[in-house]
């Protein structure tokens, strides 16, 4: 059942068609002129307007064109008089829906409604999906309240809805990939697909074949024609991670693609356009391998219209513990564990660490203690049987809670603090600290600064 609006001057009119909408469930409100109906839109919403066009104080035309500048969407079907054509035309121009022509036919006329109908539900359907989708599969995948990741979620927000191509730097394991699917699920290309690639992992002799594709018999074993990556990723987001690891070959043929968004298959002569947005990444030094002739510089630069930093874990320590719990929610199920939590004592162990496998490392440290404990919440004991310095040879006598290693703990996130501070300057920093530069040089080998 939908609520419809219908406004005509004619009262034999109007009672006609509420007639037909009523029986077919439909409910009804009634304007006998432009200025009516635009005051009923005013008090409630509707799922359709019928309207006439010639009407005394507000027109058709006059009505068609103002609720188009407040709403887009909601469908406006015309009544127009016998050979009224040029002025359903003219009204469809307006941004009409539909018209239909005096004298009205009840069959006609339901099935125009319905037909409209149900675009606006398909509309509606589809919006509310891609909400969903987004609200469930975009930033809010990403774990964390710390202001480094508050930033990135922000600058995610800003530019998932252009087409820019977007280069997502950081360390190994600090979650690109989960980046670049948060960005294509906060796009209009959401419900579209989502192509991730690892460079590393492509052989030379492959990736252009598995990046572009390759026609039958355009080499060696190719006894089929296969669409490559891009054709795959057509309309939605192609993800290239290791980016760095492209032959100059390969970039050759990417910059080729960003600059006339066209591909050629493998033994192909002929181009074939695309549509992908490309979104690179890569824990290499991109400007170096530039320096040393292994990238090329217009590449880069197309391919880094935007470019996106992501902090190591290390800078945003109080993630750890909205981390920590995610990962446990998800293993303890995978696991079929009834683990509920981290205690506290626990969690301040972690934070401690300089954790330079990033989120990557913490999720499976999490994954490891989950298996080994046989109590509801992973503790102390646990989380120093899986810590790879303890295997490394800290004693079975040695506690994270004892005064000594907090103290070395703190010692250690100081002098780090205050080197940043000091710009790294190593002199100035022992001056800050008031201890020689012999002594800052131990400590900086004791702790592997």
């Amino acid at each position: 059942m939908s609520h419809i609006l219908i406004v005509d001057d004619s009262p034999a009119i109007l009672e006609y068609i509420e007639d037909v909408l009523t029986v077919s469930g439909h409910t009804v409100k009634k304007g006998s002129n432009g200025a009516e109906g635009l005051a009923e839109l005013q008090k409630e919403p509707f799922d359709l307007i019928i309207s006439d066009m010639a009407m005394p104080v507000v027109d058709g035309l006059e009505l068609i064109q103002k609720v188009r500048s407040e709403d887009l969407e909601i469908p406006i079907i015309m009544i127009t008089g016998v050979g009224g054509v040029p002025e359903a035309v003219q009204a469809i121009r307006h941004g009409a829906s539909d018209f239909i022509t005096k004298p009205l036919n009840a069959d006609e006329f339901i099935i125009k409604v319905e037909k409209n109908l149900e675009t606006v539900r398909l509309k509606r359907e589809l919006a509310y999906l891609k909400s969903s989708k987004k609200s469930n599969r975009g930033i809010n995948l990403l774990i964390g309240d710390s202001p480094p990741m508050e930033q990135l979620k922000r600058q995610i927000l800003q530019v998932a809805p252009t087409n820019a191509s977007i280069m997502v730097l950081g360390e190994s394991g600090t979650g690109k990939e989960l980046i670049a699917r948060a960005i294509h699920n906060e796009s209009d290309r959401s419900d579209r697909a989502f192509i991730p690639i690892d460079c590393s992992t492509l052989t030379e002799s492959i990736i252009e074949s598995e990046l572009f594709g390759h026609l039958k018999g355009a080499f060696t074993g190719a006894d089929r024609t296969r669409k490559g990556m891009f054709e795959e990723a057509h309309m939605g987001t192609i993800f290239l991670d290791e980016i760095g690891n492209l032959s100059l070959q390969v970039q050759s043929k990417l910059l080729r693609f960003l600059q006339e968004r066209e591909i050629k298959p493998v033994g192909s002569s002929k181009p074939l356009k695309v549509d992908v947005r490309v979104i690179s990444a890569t824990n290499a030094d991109i400007r170096g391998q530039i320096e040393n002739g292994n990238f090329r510089e217009d590449l880069y630069y197309r391919l880094s219209g935007i470019e996106m930093n992501v902090s190591p874990l290390r800078e945003k320590i109080e993630d750890i513990p909205l981390l920590v719990e995610h990962f446990i929610e998800i293993f303890s199920r995978d696991l079929n564990k009834t683990v509920s939590c981290m205690d506290k004592e626990a969690l301040e162990i972690l934070k401690q660490r300089e954790w330079k496998g990033n989120i990557r490392e913490l999720a499976h440290m999490t994954e490891h203690a989950l298996i080994l404990e046989s109590k509801p919440v992973i503790g102390v004991d646990t989380i120093m049987h899986v810590l790879p310095e303890r295997r490394e040879g800290v004693t079975d006598n040695s506690s994270p809670l004892q005064l000594s290693i907090a103290m070395s703990g703190f010692e250690k996130k100081h002098i780090l603090k205050v080197l940043k501070i000091a710009g790294n300057n190593r002199a100035e920093a022992s001056r800050l600290l008031g201890i020689s530069r012999s002594v800052l040089y131990d400590k900086l080998n004791k702790y592997q600064i």
